[in-house]
């Protein structure tokens, strides 16, 4: 059995014996790392009652990782409540999305729920407010291009004196990519929200079924259908914690915000690697659902940056947008271009060809298939 294969297992709770693993101890470990489940995977082996015989080493290490991710939670967990405080006091309420909501709301521990960042919503009229209550505790903003239409969020990070990175993606719309934008809105995701009391009094997360479909159409608008196994975890532990009237729900939703393809395409991954409980007549809503979805685009294989930047500019519903996004792609602000190509203010002279350099290199790219 390779690692894969019996990570596979031990995920669906079926502990196979060490003897099992076609895999050093090395080489489980590494494999279990890469895939980011290091935690969920030590979770399992604690819980199961066969698989005896696994290397102490193995077990050593996976309990280290956990050890390290816990308190390093609880060092996040206290920062995202002081965040949301502060903001609560300028009267602004983000939904907290993607991992960092999943980790305190359907994983057994926060620690089993590895992230990077934590992901924020808001009103598109509170983004000077954000900006200013991350800056007042010391978070710093990195290059990124601030274009209106291409990217719809922008990025703010600090260091603590624990030497733990702190990482907030803020986001005034769901995402960049046009043909989803209006699937869910903030004003939708905050009336149906529902509080997360881990990380302090005004946290709020999306309901069970927005925060299923979320997970559902992440990977593919965003990702390129990158079938990474936290991701697929995510779906099942929804799955798992929600009523079958709240699946429906979602499939409901699904099918009139034109995703439903996808979504069962994400659960039918879910069900192969998880065995997830999902119903039938869930599967069936979903896979009989009216033909000529516009999203299905974003199913294709291997499609490229190119396409989906065609398809943006295409299902933007006035000219003035479609040129718009065109110019933000083309020409970012003038300091992202100086950050970015790291000469400096004094280098602003340089911008004309910068301008040139950029537009012929990410062509080039295209041309290249590297793009």
């Amino acid at each position: 059995m390779r690692s894969i294969e019996c990570v596979d297992e031990i995920l669906r709770g079926q502990v196979p014996g060490w003897s099992e693993v076609n895999a050093s101890p090395e080489e489980f470990l590494e494999c279990c790392a890469s895939l980011e489940i290091s935690e969920l995977v030590h979770d399992r082996l604690v819980r199961a009652t066969s698989g005896t015989d696994w290397p102490d080493e193995v077990r050593r290490e996976l309990e280290r990782r956990t050890r390290v991710a816990a308190a390093r939670e609880l060092v996040r967990a206290r920062e995202i409540a002081y965040v949301l405080d502060a903001l609560a006091a300028r009267q602004v309420f983000p939904i907290i999305l993607k991992g960092a909501a999943l980790a305190f709301t359907v994983y057994g521990t926060p620690a089993m729920r590895p992230r990077v960042d934590t992901d924020l919503l808001i009103a598109r009229n509170h983004i000077a407010i954000v900006r200013d209550v991350l800056a007042r505790r010391e978070y710093f903003e990195p290059p990124m291009t601030d274009g209106e239409l291409v990217f719809c969020q922008f990025q703010m990070a600090k260091v603590d004196g624990f030497g733990t990175g702190h990482v907030f993606d803020v986001h005034w719309s769901i995402t960049m990519q046009t043909l989803f934008a209006d699937v869910l809105s903030y004003d939708e995701l905050l009336n149906d929200s529902v509080a997360v009391p881990a990380l302090g009094a005004h946290a709020r997360t999306a309901c069970g079924a927005h925060a299923l479909l979320l997970a559902c159409i992440h990977p593919v608008m965003h990702h390129r259908n990158t079938e990474r196994l936290i991701w697929f975890s995510d779906v099942d532990l929804l799955v798992r914690c929600l009523l079958d009237e709240e699946l429906r729900r979602f499939a409901a939703l699904a099918i009139s915000r034109q995703v439903a393809a996808i979504c069962a395409r994400q659960l039918s991954i879910a069900i192969d690697r998880f065995h997830t409980p999902v119903a039938a007549d869930v599967i069936e809503m979903l896979t009989q659902a009216p033909a000529g979805e516009p999203t299905i685009v974003y199913l294709r294989p291997q499609r490229r940056w190119h396409q989906e930047l065609l398809w943006n500019i295409r299902h933007q519903r006035r000219w003035n947008d479609r040129l718009r996004l065109l110019r933000e792609v083309l020409f970012p602000n003038a300091q992202y271009m100086l950050d970015a190509y790291r000469v400096g203010a004094r280098g602003a002279v340089l911008l004309p060809a910068l301008y040139v350099h950029r537009c012929a290199y990410g062509a080039f790219k295209i041309l290249m298939g590297r793009k």
